[in-house]
């Protein structure tokens, strides 16, 4: 009897934990659960990121193609008035930093950022494009204001602007977006001796339309200390060559008849490459 109730004595002390095998067993737990969650954090926050910078990548994308659209809609007057500059395109540059906001304007045709709903889709109207940060109760992003030039009068239109909010309102057209930076094809010199693109930040022929026009939008970054991304286009715009009789005077009768070519050796009636000494490199 003695003997069994040592045997079941032993089995139940060899049964139990000491104090350092629970302690030990609670700290690789710990361990372990500080692994998965911090595994798990990082995998939520790579998803979060990506899905942020996808949205931010799509609206931007959004927002340049409607810019894109609307360049390519460029219209102007075949008048070629030079004393009209009202229809050209204008550039108002703020430098080449990140958070630049520079501004452009021109007038186009089409549903192109003001939407199909707008009643200026069917006529030509002046569309303003440019970048602000977000301030107060305005949220940062790419901004927009549009008017129809055929509501004022002609002796007016010399001092038309898009300044007066409470005329034309501004209303954004993307947020996310703290910088544009938008340069244009030289017209005396489009390309460098080497072939490339002479691009600048100014356009002073206000009374035309640039032969391309370079854009490039800088999104905010998605982590604090994360860069910010940078999207850039080119965009030719078809109607630079029509635009050009704005920004020169006009030929009169005798002047045009005289300098219409003969045909002949070099000549074979067709007119002199447009823009002047801007045509770029075969």
């Amino acid at each position: 009897m003695k003997r069994r109730q040592h045997l079941g004595h032993g089995l139940r002390k060899r049964g139990g934990f000491t104090l350092v095998e629970v302690m030990l067993a609670t700290v690789l737990l710990a361990i372990m659960s500080f692994v998965c969650f911090f595994t798990f954090s990082t995998v939520v926050r790579a998803w979060t990121v990506s899905t942020e910078t996808a949205d931010k990548m799509q609206r931007a994308d959004y927002a340049l193609n409607q810019v894109v659209s609307a360049l390519r809609s460029a219209w102007c007057p075949t008048s070629g008035n030079v004393n009209d500059n009202t229809y050209g395109f204008m550039l108002i540059d703020d430098g080449d930093a990140d958070d630049s906001c520079d501004m452009i304007q021109w007038t186009k045709l089409g549903s192109a950022i003001i939407g199909t709903r707008s009643i200026l889709r069917e006529t030509p109207h002046t569309v303003r494009v440019w970048a602000q940060p977000a301030e107060g109760d305005n949220p940062g992003g790419l901004w927009v204001k549009a008017g129809q030039l055929d509501l004022i009068a002609e002796e007016d239109r010399e001092d038309y602007d898009f300044d007066d909010d409470d005329v034309f309102e501004p209303y954004v057209l993307v947020t996310g977006v703290q910088g544009f930076n938008c340069r244009v094809l030289d017209k005396a010199t489009p390309y460098n001796d080497d072939g490339t693109p002479n691009w600048q930040d100014e356009w002073i022929t206000s009374n035309a339309i640039p032969r391309a026009v370079e854009l490039t939008f800088t999104m905010e970054p998605t982590e604090p200390r994360g860069d910010p991304v940078r999207i850039r286009r080119v965009v030719e715009i078809p109607l630079w060559d029509l635009s050009q009789n704005g920004a020169k005077e006009q030929e009169s009768d005798n002047d045009r008849e005289r300098n219409r070519p003969r045909g002949g050796a070099g000549g074979g009636g067709q007119p002199p490459p447009p823009g002047g000494g801007g045509a770029p490199p075969p």
